[in-house]
């Protein structure tokens, strides 16, 4: 199997936690290359759900897994998830990479008072990215260091001005809030020190060597910092490009792009959303898929699948496969369509438009699809390695008229939350 890089097609939540724990199963390494712990992977296997906000979802298969530089790390979530894991008799292979950015509690205060006007998880992705940008963050590197208190020191009173003037705290809660973090954030250091390595350096050796690493992606395309719908979009680039600057992948090593969608679309937060659904539809849609967001819980948006995003995505982000999640659920819903067009003031359009209000007013044009079979799980498990032909005519006609809106082949169908519940072609 060629490296792979696996990113979201739409705008995140499509099933990526499933896809790169099956995938992992032939892969040697496993690469996280970007986002925090405002993305939440489920993983189901024998009976046991796995909640993965930071740890790739390669670790059920012991694999040797990585968090790369482009990722944000709220210290004190990572090891409550790596004790989680450890817990329920797993061992963690984990290497964070040295560079990797460090979450502070004051970049959630910041998220928690800012970031709901574009519906964020509050989690302070946002604001760390942002003082990464603005050279006043510390990185995992600093936290492990010798001196790690100093260093801590020094930042807490880069970002005081911010703190006090953004009313965060007062001068006396300020002070405080510097002596507890200095010395939780240096505890957490000592904790994480095995953990760290020169990442980059790690993919790149298992290059060399032949090994099989995949790199997993946080988000959807059409959340991309500079590609989305902005300003509704994450705080980092999503793209499969990102893989090589936040996960060490090497340009020149033979690569494919795998992007996952679900069989509809969803969204959670603000931000336009042209095929969506209302009222009873969507409630229906909602509750056939389990539409409830791993990281916050909140109810998410759903619509009908919109080809015209879908192919954007593909083009932006290089994807050669697609991934279809969750084609079971649309057995359990009617009038099942798709949008294959966008029309402003009553003219059709031939580009995804950059502006978030001009895509507000776009109408969606429909093309209505036959209703899709409805099978039993034991049906559906029974078309494990059958060919895309095989299926039932209302699926594979479905799939078939994806693959020529997007010009690129459906390799993998994903049709339940296992790992065994998955057809690959």
């Amino acid at each position: 199997m060629k490296n792979t890089i696996v990113v979201g097609a739409q705008w995140g939540d499509e099933g990526k936690g499933k896809l790169v724990d099956v995938l992992a199963e032939q892969s040697d390494m496993v690469v996280r290359f970007n986002g925090g712990g405002n993305a939440g992977h489920t993983v189901m296997h024998a009976g046991e759900t796995f909640k993965f906000h930071y740890m790739p979802s390669g670790m059920l298969h012991n694999k040797l897994c990585i968090l790369g530089t482009g990722v944000v790390i709220n210290p004190k979530d990572l090891l409550e998830e790596i004790k989680s894991f450890s817990e329920s008799g797993h061992k963690p292979r984990l290497k964070i990479s040295a560079r990797a950015h460090v979450i502070f509690p004051h970049h959630q205060l910041i998220d928690a008072k800012e970031g709901g006007k574009i519906g964020t998880t509050g989690r302070g992705i946002g604001p760390t990215y942002s003082q990464k940008a603005s050279r006043i963050n510390l990185r995992i590197l600093d936290i492990i260091a010798d001196d790690a208190e100093s260093r801590i020191k020094n930042a807490l009173k880069d970002v005081k001005d911010i703190l006090i003037y953004d009313e965060i705290f007062n001068e006396d809660e300020y002070k405080a809030y510097c002596t507890a973090v200095t010395i939780e954030y240096a505890q957490y250091g000592q904790y994480f020190k095995p953990f760290v390595a020169d990442t980059e350096d790690l993919v790149r050796l298992a290059a060399r060597a032949g090994n099989t690493v995949l790199f997993e992606g946080a988000q959807g395309t059409l959340l991309d910092l500079n590609y989305g719908t902005y300003p509704f979009v994450t705080s980092c680039s999503t793209l499969a490009a990102a893989a090589f600057v936040g996960g060490g992948a090497i340009p020149g090593v033979p690569i494919r792009i795998l992007g996952i969608t679900k069989a509809y679309t969803t969204r959670v937060g603000e931000g336009p959303f042209p095929t969506e659904l209302v009222g009873e539809a969507a409630t229906n849609l909602r509750e056939a898929g389990h539409e409830y967001g791993a990281t916050t819980g909140r109810p998410r948006r759903v619509g009908h699948l919109d080809l015209y995003a879908l192919r954007y995505a593909i083009r932006i982000s290089g994807i050669q496969e697609l991934a279809m999640t969750k084609i079971d659920t649309l057995a359990l819903v009617d009038g099942v369509k798709v949008c294959t067009a966008y029309k402003i003031e009553g003219k059709e359009i031939d580009y995804f438009p950059a502006d978030a209000p001009t895509l507000e007013q776009v109408e969606p044009v429909y093309t209505d699809v036959p209703p899709i079979a409805n099978l039993t799980r034991e049906e559906w498990l029974q078309l494990k390695d059958k060919a895309q032909i095989d299926l039932p005519e209302s699926i594979s006609s479905y799939i078939k008229f994806i693959e020529d809106f997007v010009e690129v082949p459906i390799s993998i169908l994903s049709h339940g939350p296992e790992r065994n519940e998955t057809i690959v072609f």
